[in-house]
């Protein structure tokens, strides 16, 4: 069910009195659970008890860690197994089901379209890392396992952020799932900024620059300016609807008195790969630095084989965007993006550019930050195509401004790019120059909630990190 469907504001009403009506946590804990379980098995009732069954699972396992430590690596294998295993068959089963095929075929079988076809259950990369996260902390010592099953299982499935995040730690949610909630006037009054902008950069950006992206990306042999600009247009309708996906969660979590971590900081601001990547999508950034980066870089410091350092400072950066590659599915694109991102890392260190460099004068700033837009421009290209072949067919053959209708139509993407882009341009220096409580930003939520009425209708697709 889509945050902007008509039917999840009925079931989110429903829901919320409830909520508040009851006045023990225990009971609030308890319906927030069902609903949760009830909005994500709402397509297909199995998913709900594969979330269970899994949630089972690793809350065993966290048990088991500290009643036996002795067995603490079978533990976490059994973990990963659980968590990692199931992600990689519902991934990567149909990138190889082609080939079953094939093998079947040839063996004069027919194979069976439910047997070759399995659907990826919506979610299921985001739980998963709140889950592996939940177990290795506990095999480190630093999280006390919880034996409260039905507040685990409510961190897990918490229906604001079960399908696309953001992915948070139980050091943060577990204690506020088991702590008394009282209805206060500030989660309403922090909450709906949120909820009006996640709407807005939804219902009227996102939704809005998609009919033309996927119209470039749909023609035989566009140019390469209109290719180009469909690419600018890829990144301006993922940040809004991603950003929109976590503000619409975060303001609902508030609702139900619950604070979730920020997921977005202004990404397209940044000056280096590695600036982007702490102001994007930052519960899973984060994720991949504390249980891939910086244990695979201490693994290669303590080796007893002396590696050279620039093999240290390379191998952690390329491994961990190749793993947030693979995460985000079985196209050959996603590797590729994180590999280019994962180059852009190492490159950028090699030249002293770490993550916190900030050149002395505005316009070197200025050429560092046009220089880096460019760069996640060309990664979001490489992580939209329908395919690397498709891109490297175009790059060879397509012409590159083409006709005067086709440089036409290439000008008109990008007006529509600028065009939707700026109401969000607009925010940042709302945000920069005047106080959240001044009257500049009541008129801006005003004009975002206007505009959101107007192009509000029940045909809004899906956001796009629910398919991965």
């Amino acid at each position: 069910m889509n945050f902007t469907e008509y039917n999840f504001l009925i079931f989110f009403l429903v829901v919320f009195i409830s909520y508040w009506l009851l006045k023990r946590r225990q009971w609030q804990n308890l319906l927030l659970l069902v609903a949760s379980y009830g909005l994500y098995g709402w397509a297909h009732p199995w998913y709900a008890i594969m979330l269970g069954l899994s949630t089972l699972a690793d809350y065993a396992l966290a048990l088991g860690i500290v009643q036996n430590r002795a067995r603490t690596k079978w533990f976490m294998t059994a973990s990963l197994l659980v968590n990692v295993g199931v992600l990689a068959f519902f991934k990567y089963y149909n990138f190889f089901s082609g080939g079953l095929v094939n093998a079947l075929s040839g063996l004069g079988l027919q194979a069976d379209p439910l047997l070759v076809k399995i659907i990826l259950p919506m979610g299921l990369s985001f739980f998963s890392l709140k889950k592996l996260a939940y177990v290795i902390d506990v095999a480190r010592g630093t999280l006390e396992p919880t034996r409260d099953l039905a507040g685990f299982a409510l961190f897990v499935s918490f229906f604001p952020q079960v399908n696309s995040g953001p992915i948070d730690r139980a050091q943060k949610l577990l204690p506020q799932i088991q702590s008394d909630r009282v209805w206060k006037p500030e989660n309403f009054y922090s909450a709906w900024p949120l909820i009006v902008m996640g709407f807005f950069k939804k219902v009227v950006i996102a939704n809005t620059v998609i009919v033309a992206v996927d119209r470039v990306f749909s023609l035989r042999q566009p140019t390469i300016v209109l290719i180009l600009m469909a690419a600018l247009g890829f990144t301006l309708q993922i940040l809004a609807d991603f950003s929109a996906y976590t503000d619409i969660s975060r303001g609902v979590a508030r609702l139900f008195g619950f604070e979730t971590t920020e997921n977005f900081n202004n990404p397209y601001l940044s000056l280096t790969p590695t600036d982007f990547w702490n102001r994007w999508h930052i519960t899973l950034s984060t994720w991949l630095r504390d249980y891939i980066f910086f244990p695979l870089r201490r693994a290669l410091l303590r080796s007893k084989v002396k590696f050279p350092s620039w093999l240290v400072d390379a191998v952690p950066p390329l491994v961990t965007m190749l793993v947030s590659g693979i995460w985000h599915g079985a196209q050959l694109n996603y590797p590729v993006w994180g590999l280019y991102f994962g180059v852009l890392i190492v490159g950028y260190q090699a030249f002293g550019l770490g993550g916190n460099w900030k050149p002395p004068h505005w316009w070197t700033r200025l050429l560092a930050w046009l220089v880096m837009f460019i760069f996640i421009v060309v990664g979001w290209l490489i992580f939209r195509v329908p395919s690397l072949d498709w891109l490297f067919t175009m790059l060879r053959s397509s012409p590159f401004l083409g006709s005067p209708e086709e440089a036409n139509m290439a000008f008109v993407t990008l007006f529509v790019v600028a065009i939707y882009a700026a109401p969000l341009i607009i925010k940042l220096l709302v945000d920069r120059f005047w106080k959240q409580d001044s009257l500049v930003h009541a008129a801006y939520y005003v004009m975002a909630t206007l505009l959101m009425i107007v192009y509000l209708n029940s045909g809004s697709p899906d956001f796009i990190y629910y398919r991965y």
